[in-house]
Parts: structure tokens; sequence; C-alpha cells
């Protein structure tokens, strides 16, 4: 299956096409080979307008899977299940601090860590409770991180 196919076959899809790890290999070996090929020879023209086509391919099949993930839609046992799952839960958890989780005039909201995390100017510990930026908070409770408190 190439890229383009499996583009279509999305987008005329009301679900999300389950899309095995086989298949995305035999593309990613296939697209490998295609830029071997234009390192090797001559052809920059051709090579760029295959790069660029395989640009907006890609970006148009990233944009409507994660389309139908925010709709709620199940990926199944797709290869990217487990980002499109993080996508759709997103929206639930934007939605939950929208429906009266307390905000401070910093924009932080009190989360619940379920894991040790330490990064990027962020330092939580498991089961305690700490404040942090509502955007941050969106993402890791989508993860499955942390989980939104009420207070």
């Amino acid at each position: 299956m190439e890229l383009g196919r499996i583009l279509e076959e999305e987008a005329m899809s009301k679900k999300i096409l389950e899309i095995g790890s086989a298949v995305i290999s035999d593309e990613v070996d296939k697209i490998s080979r295609i830029l071997s090929w234009c390192s090797r020879s001559g052809e920059q023209d051709v090579c760029k307008r295959f790069e660029d086509v395989l640009e907006r391919s890609s970006r148009s099949l990233a944009r409507l899977r994660f389309f139908k993930a925010l709709k709620g839609l199940d990926p199944g046992a797709s290869f990217d299940k487990e980002i499109l799952k993080i996508v759709g839960g997103l929206v639930e958890s934007y939605s939950e601090i929208l429906r009266g989780y307390p905000v401070d005039p910093y924009g932080r909201v009190p989360v619940r860590s379920k894991v040790d995390l330490y990064g990027d100017g962020i330092r939580l510990r498991r089961g305690y409770i700490h404040m942090i930026h509502m955007d941050r908070a969106v993402i890791l409770e989508s993860c499955g991180m942390v989980e939104l408190v009420k207070i």
C-alpha cells in the first residue's frame, strides 16, 4: 500500500483506518529507497517534487487521523493508537478544566501526580498534589500521568 492510497482510504472511511506496523514499515522502506536514489541521482527537480508531495501527504494524513481522534473515534489496533488516544484525550482533559476546576491567577490547576516526573522546569512526585500550568496539566492528564483535583 502506498501513502497516497492510505490517505485516500483514510479520507473515504468514516472511522479511523487501522494501519498495521508492517504497512508503515513497508512505506518507510519504499520512501527511504526513493530518497536514497534522489541523493545519488542528479534529478533535483523530481526529488524536490517528491519531497513536497510526501510532506503534504503525510501532513494531511496526520491531520485527518487527529481530526477523527478528536471526534472520539476509536483507533483500534493501528500502529499509532497510543498517539491518537492521547490526541482524543486532549479534548476531555481541556473540557474538564473548563467545567470548573480551580485555576489560580497564574493559570495553574491542581493535579495529583501518578508518576515521578522530572524535566524542563517541572518536578512532580507520585501521589502528591502540585499546581502546574493548565497547558501542561491538559497534556499530562491526557497521557494518564496526572489527574485533575477539585478543591
